[in-house]
């Protein structure tokens, strides 16, 4: 009730402001470049579900252990500092069950019990990765979240600048369909790859294969039509997406101008159709990043899409992640770049990880099993600008189609991407970027937000926030052969990455601390130390000290069970 009241006050905010929008948007933007920054799995309850103002749990939150019994109990919300976390399935059909279908029924009640049954690990990952997933499902730690403590920077940037807590993914399925909602608003299988008029929409889409052709309009292609540059910058690597409802899986090799589940631009026939110098140019490695911000080369629109190793992916650290979207933003606020740009972060599906608000409904589909397109489930999103409402919480409902209506606002004067208007009609049931509300399963009809209410033009600039890159990430505690956090050794080895980089300020002291304590033996250069803590659960935590003194906040935790 409590969130139904906060929509419908909303509500009736929106429908007073509409008759001066225009007028409040009227003329040009001081926003000349967009960045688009998208990481991996993780609902908005575990990134920001305990952030000061935001909608998080409700009082009595408890998600029972099984949909079919509840008489087995319930988990409560609970603060989780490990680094490495599990989260499970997030396929169209677990988000379904997610939600309890979400439809009819929207109780929010299915996460453990998914958890629970996608708890296999594919042989292909094997090692530490699965051992670390399964400890995270012993924990049930879909049901956990994380604070300031694990992700300062993150929080930092929702104290400065916005926090979104009312950004859905486009679509209730996994990485592959996000990310062609993030470039072309729709996720559909074709009969026939020459012909967008043989598609029909699909939440539940397959990993595209070598042969993979997409025939229907994109954004890469009304930006060309409007003569907006840009490029959508990929992470070389892996990524470790699976397509067939495991929670981890064998990675799979990514690269840039190859078509695959994180880069979509090569797969779409417009792409294809213009060459392979065009795809070098507009689809690089995230390395020209930096290079076209050092340059003053930024194109007007950029996507940047990580490797597995900096993703944030179960079961990919948290600190790592972060440490990596701190460098980008660095980058661009030490640079000429900072006070025109618009920097947005999110991450592309909720990873199976619990949050407790509901998606409004948008697009039905023919597909019986998982029938509604979307809203996905609600993720984290962030605005980092000079222009930004510093300490803005945005509660307006909206997906990441938010995002092309609003490079569409700045540098288009409003075009959409209407397929049959760009000669190439195809089925799907709406044109994403125009829709103006959402209808809620209880009836309710909501207006979607617009991005520009974020910002205040006519704000001073903000000045930069360069955030601190120097945690040590990959924190890991051994304790027996198999790395497990059930120990059968009485001492810990204590690992992590050494800080690196171009810039750094080193050397570097580090320091690590069990369950608050400081460890003298591990103060040191050396990126590992050994511990003998005896009986009990250890959490170890790590931070750096650089050649001026200045300590880095702690590192997320690493846990050893010593029996």
């Amino acid at each position: 009730m409590k969130y139904l009241a906060t929509i419908s006050f909303a509500a009736l905010l929106f429908a007073m402001l509409l008759g001066t929008a225009s007028e409040a948007f009227a003329g040009s933007y001081p926003i000349t470049h967009v960045i688009f920054i998208m990481q991996e799995n993780r609902s908005f309850d575990q990134y920001f579900g305990s952030f000061p103002g935001a909608i998080g749990d409700p009082a009595g939150t408890c998600v029972p252990l099984s949909t079919s019994n509840h008489s087995l109990g319930c988990v409560v919300p609970f603060h989780d500092v490990h680094d490495v976390n599990a989260g499970a399935s997030h396929t169209a059909a677990a988000a379904k069950t997610d939600m309890d279908n979400g439809i009819s029924s929207n109780l929010m009640d299915g996460f453990v019990t998914e958890q629970t049954k996608s708890h296999q690990c594919n042989s292909g990952a094997g090692g530490e990765s699965c051992t670390q997933a399964l400890d995270g499902v012993a924990r049930h730690d879909t049901m956990g979240y994380h604070t300031d403590q694990e992700i300062p920077n993150y929080w930092a940037y929702a104290e400065n600048f916005v926090l979104q807590e009312q950004l859905f993914d486009s679509v209730r399925s996994w990485s592959y369909p996000s990310h062609l909602y993030l470039t072309s608003e729709w996720s559909a299988k074709c009969t026939n790859s020459s012909s967008a008029s043989t598609c029909s929409t699909l939440a539940n889409l397959a990993g595209p294969s070598s042969t993979t052709v997409l025939p229907w309009v994109n954004l890469f292609q009304l930006l060309d039509t409007n003569n907006v540059s840009w490029k959508y910058y990929l992470g070389n690597g892996t990524e470790p997406d699976c397509d067939d409802d495991e929670m981890t899986c064998a990675p799979q090799v990514q690269t840039s101008t190859v078509g695959s589940i994180w880069n979509p631009a090569p797969l779409f026939s417009y792409i294809k159709a213009q060459g392979s110098s065009y795809l070098t140019a507009h689809n690089p490695k995230i390395d020209q990043f930096l290079l076209d911000v050092k340059n003053g080369t930024l194109p007007s629109v950029s996507w940047i899409v990580p490797s597995n190793t900096y993703s944030e992916h179960p079961d990919n650290g948290v600190d790592r992640g972060m440490e990596y979207v701190t460098s980008m933003v660095n980058a661009v606020m030490q640079s000429q770049y900072w006070g025109n740009t618009a920097i947005f972060i999110s991450w592309d599906d909720w990873g199976g990880f619990y949050d407790n608000v509901v998606p409004p409904v948008v697009d039905m589909n023919s597909n019986t099993t998982t029938p509604v397109q979307g809203f996905g489930l609600r993720v984290p999103g962030l605005l980092v600008s000079a222009y930004a409402k510093p300490g803005y919480i945005d509660n307006s409902p909206m997906s990441f189609d938010a995002y092309a209506t609003f490079i569409e606002n700045i540098f288009m004067n409003g075009a959409r991407l209407n397929p049959a208007a760009m000669g190439n009609p195809d089925s799907r049931p709406d044109i994403r970027d125009a829709l103006t509300t959402v209808t809620y399963p209880n009836g309710t009809t909501t207006p979607i937000g617009d991005l520009r209410n974020e910002f205040n033009f006519k704000q001073s600039a903000l000045p930069p926030l360069v955030l601190s890159t120097h945690i040590p990430t990959g924190i890991n505690a051994n304790c027996n052969p198999n790395n497990r956090e059930a120990c059968s050794l009485q001492t810990v080895t204590i690992s992590w990455a050494p800080v690196t980089g171009t810039d750094v300020p080193g050397p570097f002291t580090y320091h690590v601390q069990r369950n608050g304590v400081e460890l003298k033996q591990c103060i040191g250069s050396a990126s590992s130390c050994t511990d003998t803590p005896g009986t009990g659960t250890w959490l170890y935590r790590a931070y750096s000290v650089d050649s001026s003194n200045v300590a880095s906040p702690l590192s997320a935790a690493a846990e050893a069970d010593e029996p």
